[in-house]
Order: structure tokens, then C-alpha cells, then sequence
């Protein structure tokens, strides 16, 4: 797990142009403010990964527990109705 660099809100004001230009590269930062709020600040890259990465792992969760409430499809069937469909597709032709 990679560790933030930690900066001030007041010290982000004075270096913005540097630190949006290191975030931007791949250097994520937390930023803190006097009151104990504390935000990251990601690029749009990082961010579109995240979020990716995200939807991958609900939708693996969203199968195991279809899975494991026999919803779930066995693998065997599965290329029964596979092959199934390529013999069809191919008297069409």
C-alpha cells in the first residue's frame, strides 16, 4: 500500500501549480485542514482505475453470491449452450 504525501490546505495554495503537476504524474496527496478534514486529491487516471476496479470486484462478489445461492450456471452447461450456438450460427451460414 503506497503512503500519501500529507500536505496543508495552506501549503497546497502556495504550491498548487507544482503539486497538481506531481498529481498528475501519479502522486496522490492528502490534503488536511485545520478543522481535521482530510481530502485526496487523485488524478482522473487514478480515479478511472479505481472506479474500474471497483466495478470488477462488485461484480465478482455479485457472482459468488449468486453462485452460492444456486443461481449460478455450471461450467459444463455452459459450453453445451456455447457449442449449441456455434452449430446454429454455422448452418446459417
Amino acid at each position: 500500500m503506497k503512503i500519501l504525501k500529507a500536505q496543508t490546505a495552506s501549503n497546497l495554495r502556495e504550491t498548487l501549480f507544482d503539486t497538481l503537476h506531481e498529481v498528475s504524474e501519479g502522486e496522490p496527496r492528502l490534503i488536511t485542514h485545520r478543522s481535521g478534514d482530510e481530502v485526496v486529491l487523485i488524478s482522473r487516471e487514478n480515479l478511472n482505475q479505481i472506479l474500474e476496479e471497483n466495478d470488477v470486484l462488485k461484480a465478482i462478489s455479485k457472482g459468488r453470491a449468486e453462485i452460492n445461492s444456486g443461481k449460478g450456471i455450471p461450467h459444463a452447461e455452459v459450453k453445451r449452450r456455447y457449442q449449441e450456438k456455434i452449430k446454429q450460427w454455422r448452418k446459417q451460414k
